[in-house]
């Protein structure tokens, strides 16, 4: 075993994850080698110097496409049965549970719950919900315009 100066390039917002980038790269193109390969891969990372050539820079504007809405949203009134316990164990595991009704009146709502309690032995909530019956939910979508990713090189010994 012996040691080997190492030069690598990593991409990230972080240093960290700049780090993280070079390694992933270094052990793609070189496999682990049993850990001996000579990269940043298999350095101990101790006397990792790095340097910084391109400074990210988060995006501080957004762009905002709005969603040209035809005729008129229609509402209506729902009534939402659900567990009351939204975790529920089936198949052996733990899942989180669905909405399990919707009615359109409380009073059909409350004789489906009441129904469901007895048969399955558990405890049922009804929320009042409003929901789009027609109509595009979607009023716009917002995205941070284009950030720069930072660029740097990390130098050190590994294992060769």
């Amino acid at each position: 075993m012996g040691s080997c100066n190492y030069s690598a390039i990593g991409h990230g917002m972080t240093e960290s994850e700049a780090h993280q980038d070079a390694v992933r790269k270094d052990r793609d193109e070189h496999g682990h080698e049993e850990g001996y390969n000579g990269g940043i891969s298999s350095s101990r990372h101790e006397d990792d110097k790095s340097k910084c050539l391109v400074k990210p820079m988060r995006s501080k504007t957004c762009k905002v496409e709005k969603q040209v809405q035809k005729g008129a949203r229609k509402w209506e009134t729902v009534f939402v049965i659900e567990p009351k316990h939204k975790w529920g164990f089936s198949n052996g595991n733990y899942n989180p549970r669905k909405h399990v009704a919707v009615n359109t009146t409380q009073g059909d709502a409350i004789k489906k719950s009441k129904a469901m309690a007895l048969e399955f032995g558990e405890e049922f909530s009804i929320t009042i919900e409003k929901r789009l019956s027609s109509g595009d939910s979607r009023i716009a979508s917002v995205a941070p315009k284009k950030s720069q990713i930072g660029k740097w090189q990390f130098t050190g010994t590994a294992r060769c």
